[in-house]
């Protein structure tokens, strides 16, 4: 067994209808983290997020915006999957996670539980409806040069992280989004508006500030737990301590997925397991690390299907001796 095992989770953007259908239909385990953790929505929302998820006539893949059920779906699905790996002898030495995915990265690392997460998310929700207005999260295949030379993005968006050397991510208001989205297409730059409707990690969510960071105040929250090293894709390295603050950052902060990645995997080999629900993060890591490296990074869940064969490649490679 890999002896240096990496959980990586992965933030809003990655999610799509009917995503981990197939771990839910036949995957005992995950079918039951998906069913607790719903329980757990439904007491604090009234909601079901499977039957949102799962009972619908869209198909997989189709577009899974509304945050009131996007943001716990993507926390139960990647929470799922790491209990699901757990239980079979595969555990982290190392949580990486982006942006929301964060906050799995937190209740794996056992800093806070599950319910404390939800519950989390499910405040985090309600207070942007209450204080922001709607925005954008743009995905650009190009080399960060480009924000920097032209006033059309600049003035407009904020970076918000880039990803690798052709890759990075804006943020803005709603109203822009046509806008900076036709100056890419005259500029033969191609791009990608991600499936939410804020605008995470910029200025123009700061009025969730005062309210989000007064209700994150009253959480116990843990040191991570024996034998397990928090990574954060905000600071860009290991996190000892969790905080009101540091929360508060992990949601307005840009991400910095890049440097995490490159100052874990300096220490040695790794072992690095996308559990998002699109597997983005693997290939941002293969981007980042190259051939050498690259063979060392799986995910199990894509739009795709395969996600049990998937998931026993992962098993039978990880468990080798």
């Amino acid at each position: 067994m890999h002896s240096e095992i990496v959980f990586m989770f992965s933030g809003q953007g990655s999610q799509y209808n009917k995503m981990g259908l197939e771990l839910f239909g036949k995957q005992p385990v995950f079918r039951q983290s998906m069913e607790r953790l719903d329980r757990i929505v439904h007491q604090l929302t009234g909601k079901s997020v499977i039957e949102e998820l799962y009972q619908n006539s869209r198909g997989k893949g189709a577009s899974f915006e509304n945050i009131v059920y996007s943001h716990p779906a993507i926390f139960m699905v990647q929470y799922a999957l790491a209990e699901t790996l757990e239980a079979v002898g595969i555990t982290p030495r190392y949580t990486l996670g982006v942006s929301l995915g964060e906050y799995v990265a937190l209740a794996v690392a056992k800093v806070l539980t599950p319910e404390q997460v939800l519950e989390l998310i499910v405040t985090q929700v309600r207070l942007l409806e209450d204080t922001c207005d709607n925005g954008a999260m743009i995905a650009v295949l190009d080399h960060v040069q480009l924000y920097h030379a032209n006033a059309e993005l600049n003035t407009r968006s904020e970076l918000i992280a880039v990803n690798f050397d052709k890759h990075f991510t804006i943020a803005c208001r709603s109203g822009h989004t046509g806008e900076i989205q036709q100056f890419l297409r005259e500029q033969g730059v191609a791009s990608l508006k991600l499936p939410v409707n804020y605008a995470f990690h910029s200025a123009f969510i700061d009025e969730l500030e005062k309210p989000y960071r007064t209700y994150m105040q009253k959480i116990d929250y843990k040191t991570p737990a024996p034998g397990v090293t928090l990574v954060s894709a905000m600071t860009g390295g290991n996190v000892q301590t969790v905080d009101e603050s540091f929360l508060w950052d992990v949601v307005r902060k840009p991400m910095n997925f890049r440097t995490a990645l490159e100052s874990m995997t300096a220490g040695g080999p790794r072992r690095l397991l996308d559990l998002s629900p699109s597997g983005t993060l693997e290939n941002f890591s293969k981007y980042i690390l190259g051939k050498p490296l690259a063979h060392k990074v799986g995910s199990v869940i894509t739009p795709m299907a395969s996600e049990l064969k998937k998931l026993n490649e992962i098993v039978n490679d990880t468990l080798e001796v």
